[in-house]
């Protein structure tokens, strides 16, 4: 559980930090402290309290005021692939420290973390590729596509609720 411990504490710096530097080559500082105070609260307190859902709200919500004021697209991505990763490990940290006897503990970590570390990578890819990409589409090409896919998450969680 240590390894997962030091990867959620890269990753929230990542997080948090890759916008920061964004902000801060914008000239937005104090969004840059922002988001560094948000980084020392994140990771000073994720010990102590659960507070992964408040955190993690927190630094998107930072991430998308930073996409109002124009910071560069990479810096973005790389910090909500990191803050996803964080609030993962934060989250699977919880569900492992609730569990009295693990059997094959090493294994599952290091299975998780290879799983998380494909979809991440992967994830990454593809919004870079997205973020490169122009396409216009006329508003209802774009609601019945919007459409489709609500209808697909629908089924997708539908089927893993079963």
């Amino acid at each position: 559980m240590k390894i997962t411990r030091q990867i959620f504490g890269g990753a929230a710096v990542l997080a948090v930090g890759a916008p920061a530097i964004g902000a801060a080559l914008q000239g937005v500082w104090i969004l840059a402290l922002g988001f560094g105070v948000l980084g020392l609260f994140w990771i000073g307190f994720s010990l102590r309290y659960r507070l992964m859902g408040l955190a993690f709200a927190l630094c998107i919500a930072g991430i998308a005021f930073a996409a109002v004021l124009d910071v560069g697209i990479g810096w973005l991505l790389v910090g909500i692939m990191a803050a996803l990763a964080a609030w993962d490990l934060e989250a699977f940290g919880a569900r492992m420290a609730g569990v009295a006897r693990i059997e094959h503990e090493h294994a599952l970590v290091r299975d998780h973390l290879r799983q998380l570390g494909l979809v991440c990578g992967a994830g990454l890819l593809l919004a870079t590729l997205a973020s490169l990409v122009r396409i216009r589409l006329s508003f209802g090409v774009a609601l019945v596509l919007a459409s489709i896919a609500v209808l697909g998450l629908g089924y997708v969680l539908r089927g893993i609720g079963e």
